[in-house]
């Protein structure tokens, strides 16, 4: 039995400027030949639903946001689910961890991997981020977006090298959000991996932070592909986890 799961992207105000997490898929994705005939797991394993107004571009011009005029875009992963818009944000800069880049800058290995360079802008190179911040919690370091600290990148790797997640502290509470660090709450809390992990070990681990996290403050925790994640976090609903390892 298949189900719909959700994109999201995630759109963070701040004083400083506007700042995008991830880019969600372009509505190209459809299109003949998005996805080369020599990579094509990805139309096999899946069907994709998104109409032109739904790509990053239009849904930030439809708010009045020039893309270019975007303080920062931070990208968990380049997966073409996470980095497909890349194509739309031209002139805004765009951060990933240097350990993902080296990762998948090659086009035919990131292209098997999940992702489509092929579509992104031309002569692509993110700005890395840098971890010019303190731990949080039981995360050892972080990258920080913003000059006061309050818009953090954090490593979280397992399903993917150099995979971050984004916590972002608000005035009653904190919100992580995962990228593809997890897939739901349920995963979560059992400290399940997803099935394509790169590296299940990690992945675990990126878990068991995540929930430590969580019992040391009040975290609002939102998957990028989780259907409840647009509820939660109209209703500001923490994540409670059932137990630490």
């Amino acid at each position: 039995m298949s189900s719909d799961l959700p994109v999201y992207t995630f759109l963070i105000s701040h004083p400083e400027g506007n700042i995008l997490f991830d880019t969600g898929m372009s509505p190209s994705c459809n299109d003949p030949g998005y996805f080369p005939f020599w990579a094509p797991g990805i139309k096999m394993m899946s069907q994709m639903h998104i109409q032109p107004n739904e790509g990053i571009g239009s849904q930030l011009r439809a708010k009045g946001i020039e893309p270019s005029s975007l303080k920062a875009v931070v990208v968990s992963h380049v997966h073409y689910d996470h980095a497909g818009g890349l194509s739309d944000l031209e002139g805004a800069p765009v951060f990933m961890s240097k350990d993902h880049w080296e990762a998948f800058k090659n086009p035919i290995k990131s292209t098997l991997q999940g992702a489509a360079p092929s579509h992104w802008p031309q002569d692509f190179k993110p700005e890395f981020l840098e971890a010019k911040g303190g731990p949080i919690g039981p995360f050892e370091k972080s990258y920080p977006i913003t000059s006061d600290g309050k818009v953090v990148a954090v490593d979280t790797p397992g399903h993917m090298p150099g995979h971050v997640s984004l916590i972002v502290f608000g005035e009653d509470v904190t919100y992580f959000l995962t990228g593809d660090a997890t897939y739901n709450l349920e995963f979560l809390d059992k400290e399940k991996t997803d099935g394509v992990s790169d590296d299940t070990v990690a992945a675990v681990q990126t878990l068991r932070k995540i929930k430590e996290l969580a019992s040391e403050r009040p975290l609002i925790v939102l998957p990028s592909h989780d259907t409840q994640a647009r509820e939660r976090l109209a209703g500001k609903v923490v994540f409670k986890p059932s137990k630490l390892s």
